[in-house]
């Protein structure tokens, strides 16, 4: 199987390089919470007073945050794979960001959050229509 050719000598374009440093971001923080989630579930678990929770509903949330921690050092691996697509002009990640764009506008029209439809929809334009942005993944 032919494996893409990187080609070093392109110039990476300000808005891929800021969306790609933006993912390593995000994935650090996604990593840092999800630790703290997982490890600290019991702890947090322990903090809820007897006799609030029956003790079944306890260990739900032990359970809870545990799950919720995998789900998060998951997206953190994600981000870390697309920052590093982005920044390597793989297309694949490309595509990836202008899908979330996509479903972060969708998922904002219900509260009508204007500020996260605007930055959906910047990305959206960047990636999608503007000529330097997307040669750079060819």
């Amino acid at each position: 199987m032919a494996k893409k050719q990187i080609n070093r000598s392109r110039v990476i374009p300000t808005g891929v390089k800021i969306l790609s440093v933006l993912a390593y971001i995000g994935a650090v923080l996604s990593l840092v919470v999800g630790l703290a989630m997982i490890f600290g579930a019991s702890f947090i678990s322990s903090l809820i007073p007897a006799g609030t929770l029956p003790m079944m509903g306890g260990l739900l949330v032990g359970a809870g945050l545990i799950f919720a921690g995998i789900i998060a050092v998951l997206l953190a691996i994600l981000d870390y794979f697309v920052g590093r697509g982005l920044w390597n002009g793989q297309n694949w990640a490309r595509i990836l960001v202008l899908i979330f764009a996509v479903l972060g506008i969708l998922g904002s029209l219900m509260p009508f959050n204007i500020v996260s439809i605007v930055i959906d929809g910047v990305i959206i334009w960047y990636l999608g229509f503007k000529d330097n942005a997307k040669a750079y993944f060819k």
